[in-house]
């Protein structure tokens, strides 16, 4: 897939079109594409034909396609490399910035655009539930912006030459627009909220409130992200000189970019800052890009009057920064699964409402898997991605008895596997049933360690236990893979 962008673009720009403008356009009827594959993935063809069927379908419009491109190639003469006029060799029809910075450039716009990707599915599944529908509506959306702001830049290009500046203002336009929801905060919680009803009209009232949220939050960054890229494009050379092999470099250097973005924000940069705190990081990055684009600008023309746009853009952006941002209202308040209600009110009862969810948070991490929080409203809750997924007191009943059944049902039982840890109460109730000499846990998220931890009164400090063994990671992998033979 990395190569077809390169070849298309190869394939679609000409030596007239200077700013390669038609990069911008295949770029974003590529992404559109994306697009439209996401929704009916996840709105139809996944619930209706299955994950394996899906995939062949999707193995065979990629051989239609090829076929397509075959038979289209052949009747068509080969074009060789054209040489630009003469007057592209003056100073000002030069490329404005070196291939090492463009580069670098499309890896650093790409790392930071899925960096915010991870932020966005990590802050907004509480709003939106969570499920496979609002992971493919996010996705959807973002594809959304790219694919218009590619298209956008082709019809820009027809007013705008493609330049340092024009790059920095995009950096600062995206550090803002990603800004602008962080300080909104709890505002936009409260507007999820405010949605909810739309439900009583079915499935697709929900799809439609889901999708008003992503549009703030995701789409105006996003379509500024699509503008961005073939920007880059347009800054390493014109024409069609050279086009294939430097959108090649410049998309593999976004890309690589993305891959270190997701990496680092998964397994590092979110457990160890937190999703706000990443959020912050990133729009502070692309500040600091569209900086050094405005000085490197600034080096090429005397128009300094020019600078003021991207300046006062990351400015506004940075003061942003300094709101409270999300809080555990947004992120805690179980406003995607329904269990806050409030639909109408003074602003002082929703404030009221807002505290008293801040309140009872008693604790809260962002771990690799999940967003992690105990609550302490009538007894210890823990919270997993904005839905509470057990209480020590009002699901002892489930949680002990669950363990201990079965042990009463098989008095002999000597090993026991457990699927998930949470307060600890099935896990260290078994383990303190005489008959049972180990019972090994299997838990994906490592911060709800912490949940057991608090719950020890609870769960007979279960993890305190030396017949109880704790391992991170799948349960379907571990049961899959483990030598191990369970009683229980």
């Amino acid at each position: 897939m990395g190569g077809t962008l390169p070849a298309a673009a190869r394939a679609a720009v000409s030596s007239e079109d200077v700013q390669r403008r038609a990069v911008g356009l295949v770029y974003g009827a590529n992404t559109l594409g994306a697009v439209t594959g996401a929704a009916i993935g996840t709105f139809y063809c996944f619930e209706n034909f299955g994950n394996r069927l899906t995939l062949w379908i999707a193995a065979a419009l990629n051989v239609l396609i090829a076929m397509t491109a075959l038979y289209v190639s052949k009747s068509q003469e080969f074009v060789g490399e054209s040489k630009l006029p003469k007057e592209f060799g003056k100073k000002e029809d030069q490329t404005q910035a070196s291939p090492a910075f463009v580069f670098t450039a499309a890896g650093l716009v790409g790392f930071s655009f899925f960096l915010m990707e991870l932020v966005w599915y990590r802050m907004l599944g509480p709003l939106l539930g969570g499920s496979t529908f609002s992971f493919g509506l996010i996705l959807a959306v973002a594809l959304l912006g790219i694919g218009l702001g590619g298209a956008a830049y082709a019809l820009l290009g027809l007013r705008h030459t493609a330049s340092l500046h024009f790059f920095a203002v995009t950096c600062a336009a995206e550090a803002l627009f990603i800004a602008i929801p962080y300080a909104l905060g709890d505002g936009i919680a409260m507007a999820a909220m405010l949605l909810r009803p739309l439900g009583t009209l079915g499935f697709y009232g929900h799809v439609v409130a889901w999708t008003a949220l992503c549009l703030i939050v995701i789409f105006p960054a996003a379509f500024v992200a699509g503008v961005q890229f073939p920007v880059l494009i347009a800054l390493v050379g014109k024409g069609r000189k050279n086009v294939g092999s430097q959108t090649g470099f410049a998309y593999g250097s976004n890309t690589a970019g993305a891959l270190i973005g997701s990496l680092a924000g998964g397994f590092g940069f979110i457990p160890l800052f937190s999703a706000p705190g990443v959020w912050r990081i990133v729009t502070v990055l692309l500040a600091t890009l569209a900086l050094i684009a405005v000085v490197l600008a600034a080096r090429e023309s005397t128009r300094w009057l020019r600078a003021i746009a991207p300046l006062v853009s990351v400015l506004v952006a940075l003061l942003m920064l300094l709101a409270a941002g999300p809080t555990a209202f947004w992120r805690h308040g179980q406003i995607g699964v329904g269990r806050v209600a409030q639909y109408q009110g003074s602003p002082n009862e929703m404030r009221d409402l807002a505290n008293g969810i801040r309140r009872s948070i008693a604790w809260e991490a962002d771990g690799r898997e999940s967003s992690v929080a105990l609550a302490k409203a009538d007894s210890f809750a823990f919270i997993v991605n904005g839905r509470t997924d057990g209480n020590a007191k009002g699901d002892a009943g489930t949680q002990i008895m669950s363990g201990i059944i079965g042990a009463a049902l098989h008095p002999e039982a000597a090993k026991a596997m457990v699927v998930g840890l949470g307060t600890g109460s099935t896990a260290g109730w078994l383990a303190a049933v005489p008959n049972i000499q180990r019972v090994d846990v299997v838990e994906l998220e490592p911060a709800v360690l912490k949940v057991a931890e608090n719950c020890a009164p609870i769960n007979r400090d279960a993890l305190h236990n030396p017949k109880l063994h704790v391992t991170i990671g799948d349960a379907r992998e571990t049961l899959l893979t483990t030598r191990e033979k369970y009683d229980i």
